[in-house]
This record gives C-alpha cells, sequence and structure tokens, in this order.
C-alpha cells in the first residue's frame, strides 16, 4: 500500500480542498463545526437546524438527482447530531418550468424514500436564471451529538451502507446506498443515529460528505477543539470490488463517523444489518494520518494549518 500516494491524494481532494471556502464563515460568524445547529427546546427534545447547498453544476446537470441529493445531505447532518427529522423546506431557482419539476421531482422522491414532508419553501422560476438549490431541515433531538464531547482516546467507528450503487461526478464520486436492496430502510436506518445517542452508545458524530472518509475524520477532529487520529486503513471497510483509493475520496448516502462505544456500535450495525468498524482513536496531536501495516503518514496539521477554523472549545461534557 501507498501511503504517501494516498495522503496526497486526501489532501489534494476538492472535496476537501473545497472546506477552506468556509474559513469566511469562521471569521464573519464563527461556529463549532458541527453539522447541525442545536437550540434549547422543550420536553420532546433540543431543536436541531441543517441546511445545504447543492453544486449548481450538479444541479444544472441532473436536476432530479439534485433534488434527491439535496434531501439526503440535509437528513445526514441531522442524523449525525442524534436528531430525528421533522421536516424538509426548500429554496429553488431554475431558468425554465420543466427544471423547476425535475428539481421538485427529486426532492419528492427523496423526501418520501425517508418519511420527512416537505412542508414548504420558495421557488424562483424564470428565463436565463441559473439553476440552484438548497435545502433546510429541522428534527428533535434527545441526546444531541456534538464533537466538543470527543476527547483524546475515544473510539471512532466508520457506520456505513456498503450495499449499493457508486456514481461517478466531477468533484468526487458518490455511493448511492438509495440505488440498492436497502432503499426501502432508509427511513429506519437513519434513525439509529438518534437511537445510538439516546442509548448513551456515542456522544459525537459527523456524516461523510464530499472530502470522504479521510477528509470529514479532519473535520471532526478541528470541529472537537484541533484533535488528531490515524485513520486505520487496514479496518477501513469498503464495497466490493471498489479500489481504496477511490473509496476513500467518495461521497456515501450513508456512512458515519461516530465517537462512542465500538462494540455497542458494532453491535446495533449488525443487527440492523450495516457495517460497523473502528477505524481510529482520537489524540491530541491535531494531525490526520493515515495508518497502515504498521505505518503512518501524515496528511494534515491542523496547527500548522486550519482546514476551516470552524471548532468547538473543549472541554466539553464527558463522554462515554
Amino acid at each position: 500500500m501507498n501511503l504517501p500516494a494516498l495522503a496526497r491524494l486526501v489532501n489534494g481532494h476538492p472535496g476537501l480542498r473545497g472546506k477552506r471556502d468556509l474559513a469566511a464563515v469562521a471569521r464573519a460568524l464563527g461556529g463549532d463545526g458541527d453539522d447541525a445547529a442545536v437550540l434549547p427546546g422543550d420536553g420532546a427534545g433540543e431543536l436541531v437546524l441543517a441546511a445545504e447547498a447543492i453544486h449548481p453544476a450538479f444541479v444544472a446537470a441532473q436536476p432530479r438527482a439534485a433534488g434527491v441529493a439535496g434531501v439526503v445531505t440535509v437528513l445526514n447532518d441531522l442524523a449525525a447530531t442524534g436528531a430525528r427529522p421533522v421536516a424538509l423546506l426548500d429554496c429553488l431557482v431554475a431558468g425554465a418550468p420543466d427544471a423547476a419539476d425535475a428539481l421538485l421531482d427529486g426532492l419528492r422522491g427523496g423526501a418520501e424514500r425517508y418519511g420527512v414532508p416537505v412542508v414548504g419553501g420558495h421557488a424562483t422560476v424564470a428565463p436565463g436564471l441559473a439553476p440552484a438549490l438548497a435545502t433546510f431541515a429541522v428534527g428533535r433531538a434527545r441526546a444531541p451529538l456534538s464533537a466538543r464531547n470527543a476527547a483524546p482516546g475515544d473510539a471512532v467507528t466508520l457506520l456505513v451502507c456498503l450495499e449499493g450503487e457508486m456514481l461517478p461526478g466531477e468533484e468526487g464520486d458518490f455511493f448511492s446506498h438509495l440505488r440498492g436492496p436497502r432503499a426501502a430502510r432508509a427511513g429506519d436506518d437513519l434513525l439509529l443515529l438518534a437511537a445510538i445517542a439516546e442509548a448513551g452508545d456515542a456522544w459525537a458524530a459527523r456524516d461523510v460528505s464530499m472530502p470522504g472518509v479521510a477528509g470529514s475524520l479532519l473535520q471532526l477532529c478541528e470541529s472537537a477543539g484541533g484533535l488528531g487520529c490515524a485513520l486505520d486503513l487496514d479496518a477501513l471497510p469498503a464495497p466490493p470490488g471498489v479500489p481504496l483509493e477511490r473509496w476513500l475520496l467518495t461521497f456515501p448516502s450513508y456512512g458515519f463517523l461516530v465517537v462512542g462505544d465500538p462494540a455497542a456500535l458494532a453491535a446495533r450495525a449488525a443487527a440492523a444489518g450495516l457495517t460497523a468498524a473502528r477505524v481510529g482513536t482520537l489524540d491530541d496531536s491535531g494531525r490526520l494520518r493515515l495508518a497502515a501495516g504498521g505505518r503512518e503518514e501524515p496528511v494534515w496539521d491542523l496547527a500548522a494549518e486550519p482546514l476551516t477554523g470552524l471548532r468547538a472549545d473543549r472541554p466539553g461534557p464527558p463522554g462515554g
């Protein structure tokens, strides 16, 4: 295994490098970098809000698929915060009615797959307008997951669905479990994160998104206050027939890095028919590394070069 070459691939991945733009958010507004915002709630749980914008080129090229992606990404953000989804909203722009119809068809289909209603939004349709899509979701979390709860020594488990279809993209590949045998279970599988949180089996999580599993782990480390981790490539589960160098840069529609009890997480995943594997242990180095065969290769040093600047102050509540 060529660790230096893999490290270069991860470091230069457009999906990871694109996260550098979030430094503007850190400068202007601050934030802890978690997937969604948690607000004080009532007896039904904390209120959780999430928002996503889909890449305009994707919206223009594949409007229906972009509509589905708008649902998947924003609901994954809720799930990574331990929330149960309540409702979705959308804002779209299109240059023609047929483009708007395709976007809305994708949104409707994705929302129905997860059993979450679309309760409103906004649409602007006029000739010459460049297409755009943003989605918003609200949920409730009885035991919110937050990176501020993570600490050195905590185990990181990848919870993932490996049944689906690989879809190539310009910014990186997408692995869709909604095109596999578990599509009918999408809503139940998503709720597994909330059940894990409520049982106390986990205290922090992040969904694996455009940066891929290694880049998303770097985001988790930064959000946790600048921690580090060696991603164990020998333990990393991957779909059959997908090379490691491709899988490391892939955005899976169901993939979460979960900080918690690895044995409990593995048992819950097995009971649900999903895959879970311990892929690392958080430390105080501030460095993401790739590890295999007893060797390590550095990918990113957060102390030398912050990724987004979005991070929580530690220590947080004790985990586990």
